[in-house]
C-alpha cells in the first residue's frame, strides 16, 4: 500500500492507495528474480512511453509488438523475451539497459513550485504523474464565485480533494457535495465534474489524481 500523508496548517490527512503492482502478493513473499525483473521492465517501460509521449498504440505502431503484450508487460504479467524488448527499444529509441535497471533509493524535495495563473485559479503543480505511484499532485486556490467544469478523466481515474482554506463544492452527476477546512472527499473521475467556490472567501486545496491499474 501507499500512504501519502499531507500536513498543512497543522491538519494531517492520510491517503492510503494500492501499489502500482498489479502482481503484489498481500503476504510478504519474496518475489523470484524473474518477478522482481519483470515488474522491473514494466515499469522502465511505461516511465520511458509517457517520457516520450507515446500510447500503447504509438509504441505498438513503432515496435509491430502488440498493444496487448505491452500491456501486460507494462502490468508486470508477462515477462518479454530478449527478442521483444529488441524490438520495443528500437522502436522507441531507448538503451535495453535502461529497461533493465532497477531503481536506486530516490527522493524528491519541491521546493518553490511552478504556478500557472489563470483569471480565476491559481495553479501549484507539487508532484507531476510519476509512474512509481500512479499519482499527481496540485495546490489549487480558486477565487470567489467560479465554476470550474471538468471533464471525465477515465474509467479508473480517482479524485481526492483536500481543503486547506474556504469551502469546496463538487457537482457530479447533477448532486452538490461541500466540504470546509480540514475536511476531504475522493470520487471516480469518470463523468463531467465541476469544481466551484461559492462563497466570498478564496478556497485553498490540495487536488491529487490517482490512476488506477
Amino acid at each position: 500500500m501507499l500512504l501519502l500523508i499531507l500536513k498543512v496548517r497543522g491538519i494531517h490527512v492520510q491517503i492510503q492507495m494500492k501499489n502500482i503492482y498489479p502482481n503484489e502478493l498481500k503476504t510478504e513473499i519474496k518475489l523470484t528474480d524473474t518477478e522482481e525483473m519483470t515488474r522491473t521492465i514494466g515499469i522502465n517501460l511505461k516511465r520511458a512511453r509517457l517520457e516520450r509521449g507515446f500510447s500503447l498504440d504509438d509504441v505498438s505502431a513503432r515496435s509491430t509488438v502488440s498493444k496487448s503484450m505491452l500491456s501486460d508487460i507494462e502490468r508486470g504479467r508477462k515477462c518479454p523475451t530478449v527478442a521483444v524488448l529488441h524490438k520495443i527499444c528500437d522502436g522507441i529509441r531507448v538503451s535495453l539497459p535502461s529497461l533493465l535497471k532497477v531503481p536506486d533509493k530516490f527522493i524528491e524535495v519541491v521546493k518553490n513550485q511552478e504556478r500557472s495563473n489563470h483569471k480565476d485559479v491559481d495553479l501549484q503543480e507539487i508532484f507531476k504523474y510519476d509512474i512509481n505511484t500512479s499519482l499527481e499532485i496540485f495546490r489549487t486556490r480558486i477565487a470567489p464565485h467560479t465554476e470550474i467544469p471538468e471533464k471525465p478523466h477515465g474509467e479508473k481515474v480517482w479524485k481526492y480533494i483536500m481543503v486547506i482554506e474556504g469551502t469546496f463544492t463538487l457537482i457530479l452527476d447533477n448532486e452538490t457535495y461541500e466540504i470546509g477546512k480540514g475536511e476531504a472527499l475522493r470520487f471516480l473521475a469518470n463523468k463531467k465534474h465541476t469544481y466551484a467556490n461559492k462563497t466570498d472567501d478564496d478556497l485553498l486545496m490540495f487536488n491529487i489524481t490517482y490512476y488506477e491499474g
